[in-house]
């Protein structure tokens, strides 16, 4: 990849999780996933069940706040605690959205 291309990907990146969004969606090619792993080391990073498209690029969850199993909960219990987390934040944001 390119000087232009990486500095084009990573102003793609930085939009794509403004505004405290950590997880996305994205169509990435193999060498934009290596860029992904290495601006965020920390994040999951699991390919979608799709197709590879003609130019070459899949479609890949990335979750930067990939939930941390403390030592005293299991997994399942990590992921509800998340969820709980982000049914609290989509009601703030609805209640935030119905003031305007």
């Amino acid at each position: 990849m390119i000087f232009k291309e990486m500095e084009k990907f990573e102003e793609f990146l930085s939009r794509s999780f403004a505004d405290g969004v950590n997880f996305r969606e994205l169509r990435l090619s193999q060498d934009e996933v290596s860029l992904v792993k290495k601006r965020y080391p920390k994040a999951n990073v699991k390919q979608c069940q799709t197709m590879e498209s003609v130019d070459g690029k899949t479609w890949y969850e990335i979750n930067l706040l990939f939930p941390v199993v403390s030592k005293d909960e299991t997994e399942i219990e990590a992921v509800q605690r998340e969820n709980r987390k982000l049914r609290q934040e989509l009601e703030a944001l609805r209640k935030s959205v119905a003031l305007f």
